[in-house]
């Protein structure tokens, strides 16, 4: 069974925070609310949301204060909520980070496409960042072995192949990733006991 994505609404209208929660809990969602910052603060550092609607004006923390904390400990998507075209409000929130704005009063059915399309953007861009990691992490092995190779190379008189093969021979022996064997050359904390043989 799919798991239900987890909605914050912060809005401290009363009328609107109980329209969108209800039309969201009846499309399948499950919320959340907040009537000010403050309180939305506290929920997100009890169980992080999947997205965030966030209402821009609150009373005790404001809307782009709240998303500035939350940028520093998380991705989660949100989606600002405004009642006003305020230019600079709106292109604050951009730089904030956040994935759309939406004007009120809004329709519950209207909106759930921008929420599909929040979420579904989020996902690709955690996977990007994954990828990314993977790759950045792929590229230093090599970096470090193709380093260990030479330092091989200059200290005992191998040639490429040979140094890497003593690389491997030394990783299989001690059960011991090839990278981790080289980083420890580079690193100074490992010497291959080997003999010069030239």
């Amino acid at each position: 069974m799919q798991k239900r994505p987890h909605i914050l609404i912060a809005e401290d209208d009363r009328i609107i925070l109980l329209d969108l929660s209800d039309g969201l809990s009846r499309a399948g969602y499950r919320v959340t609310t907040a009537s000010n910052g403050e309180i939305a603060w506290q929920s997100i550092s009890n169980e992080l949301p999947d997205l965030i609607l966030l209402d821009i004006r609150m009373p005790i923390m404001d809307g782009l204060t709240l998303a500035k904390r939350v940028r520093k400990i998380c991705d989660v998507p949100i989606i600002f909520l405004t009642a006003y075209s305020d230019d600079e409000r709106v292109s604050e929130s951009v730089a904030i980070g956040g994935y759309g704005y939406l004007v009120k009063p809004m329709e519950v059915h209207q909106i759930i496409p921008s929420l599909e399309l929040a979420l579904a953007r989020c996902e690709e861009l955690r996977a990007l960042k994954a990828v990314e990691v993977h790759l950045q992490s792929a590229v230093q092995s090599s970096r470090d072995i193709s380093v260990a190779i030479g330092i091989l190379r200059e200290r005992h008189g191998l040639g490429h192949e040979e140094a890497f093969q003593a690389i491997r021979t030394h990783s299989r022996n001690r059960r011991e990733k090839m990278d981790e064997i080289a980083a420890r050359i580079v690193s100074g904390t490992l010497r291959l006991p080997m003999p010069k043989t030239r």
